[in-house]
Order: C-alpha cells, then sequence, then structure tokens
C-alpha cells in the first residue's frame, strides 16, 4: 500500500498519523492521493467538522457572555438611613430604611429577588466581619417627609403604598431601571449588637441585590444614623413592625 508522503493530525480529540515515506516525488504523491481518495475525504471531512464545531463552540460563549444578566446599583441619600433604640429591659433593635435605584445594564431581562443589608457591629473589631439582615421587613405605614404644606411619599420597592398608587415592578427588561424603598428591622438584640457608628454618624454597609437565577451584585455605602424621635416625628410605626408581630 502506497505510504502518505505526510504527517497528518487532526485538531482536537481525533488524531491521525500515518508514516511518512522519504524523498517521494510529485508523481508518486499524486499516484497514494488517487489511491486513497477516500481517506484523503474522510480526513477533510473531520477537519471541517471539528472547525466547524470549535466556531459554534467560541460564538456560543460569546452570545452567553452578552446576555449575562447585570444590574447597577445606587443608594439615593434621601431618605436612607438608620437607627438604633431601646425596646424595654436590656434589648434594643436596629432598623434600616434603604432608598435604591436598581437598573438592568445587561442584555437579558432580571427580575429582582432578595436584598440583604450588612453592617459592621460595635461586637468586633474585624472590618471584614458583617452582621447580615437577610429578612426585608414591612414596614406599617408610608414614610412620607414634609414638603411645604404637602408630603412627599416614597415609593416602596416591594410593597404597595397606602398614600400613593404605586405599581410593583421588579422585572426589569434591558435599559430598564426602578426606585424604591426596603425596609430591614433587626431581632431584638442585647449588648452592643448594634452598627459601629463612624464619627460622622455614618455607618458603612454592604448591600447585596439578588436576582431570581442565583445571580447577585453588590454595592457599599455609608448610611446616616439618626436618632429613633426625629424619625418616629414624621413616621410613627417606624422600628415597630417586629415588636407588633411579636405581639400578635
Amino acid at each position: 500500500m502506497p505510504v502518505c508522503p505526510f504527517n497528518i493530525r487532526i485538531s482536537g480529540k481525533i488524531a491521525l498519523y500515518v508514516n511518512v515515506k522519504p524523498k517521494m516525488n510529485i508523481a508518486e504523491i499524486q499516484k497514494w492521493a488517487n489511491e486513497n481518495s477516500g481517506l484523503i475525504a474522510l480526513i477533510a471531512f473531520l477537519v471541517t467538522t471539528s472547525t466547524g464545531v470549535a466556531i459554534w463552540f467560541i460564538r456560543d460563549l460569546l452570545v452567553r457572555k452578552s446576555k449575562k444578566p447585570e444590574l447597577t446599583k445606587s443608594v439615593i441619600e434621601e431618605p436612607t438611613m438608620c437607627s438604633s433604640f431601646d425596646i424595654g429591659g436590656s434589648f434594643h433593635r436596629t432598623a434600616f430604611l434603604l432608598y435604591l435605584k436598581i437598573q438592568n445594564d445587561g442584555e437579558t431581562t432580571v427580575q429582582i429577588g432578595d436584598i440583604h443589608v450588612g453592617y459592621r457591629s460595635e461586637t468586633n473589631e474585624n472590618v471584614n466581619h458583617w452582621r447580615w439582615l437577610k429578612n426585608e421587613t414591612v414596614l406599617l405605614e408610608d414614610y412620607a417627609t414634609p414638603m411645604g404644606d404637602n408630603k412627599k411619599v416614597y415609593p416602596f420597592l416591594k410593597q404597595k403604598n397606602q398614600l400613593i398608587d404605586n405599581e410593583i415592578h421588579t422585572l426589569l427588561v434591558p435599559g430598564e431601571n426602578v426606585n424604591g424603598l426596603v425596609y430591614f428591622e433587626q431581632e431584638k438584640s442585647e449588648g452592643k449588637d448594634f452598627p459601629y457608628m463612624e464619627p460622622d454618624y455614618k455607618v458603612q454597609t454592604l448591600i447585596i441585590v439578588h436576582d431570581t437565577k442565583g445571580n447577585k451584585w453588590s454595592v457599599e455605602h455609608r448610611v446616616l444614623k439618626v436618632k429613633i424621635e426625629p424619625i418616629r416625628e414624621i413616621c410613627p410605626s417606624f422600628g415597630l413592625t417586629s415588636g407588633f408581630s411579636e405581639n400578635h
């Protein structure tokens, strides 16, 4: 049987080696090719197929990457705040009110899921340790601030307002954004398990926004810490949801 004048190797998992016959002239090469046209056709088919699979695989990866969900998150300063307050005996509680803007900057629709907030506690000196509040809480009334003779009512992100007709909108198509309040109350605590307040009265927080498919995005923000009394002048039920639930 004539011997192939070349070593032939197909990339990937398929490889074919044929011994080289040294010093073959053009006529011998032509003769070998004519006698082994089926083998040559098979080799060409395998090369074409493997190349096509590689191109498809690369294109699929690029498409998947371009359609990866991406949320941009920012915290709007007002009325974002937190407060720690006594709830009787040796117990206290901390509540966070966060006004978030969330925008879909990806190429696919995203459903906003759970939102968590972490803070650095007075009980832990490790700056990389976060005390997490993972359960969003229902605020018992709308949060509204005075504005002349009227009030500015802030929309909730996931909760229906009482004073305005807000639409719960957490399914964001590409390019769409939504603003809304999210509210958290810590379970009753003792000792120094409350946020560490820096000299400018702010608390370092880490906010994580999840979607419903297991993706998550985070942003750090310094939240103003306020005494409970002025907050309850405009929102009397602030910080009382957990106590209400515990007593009913």
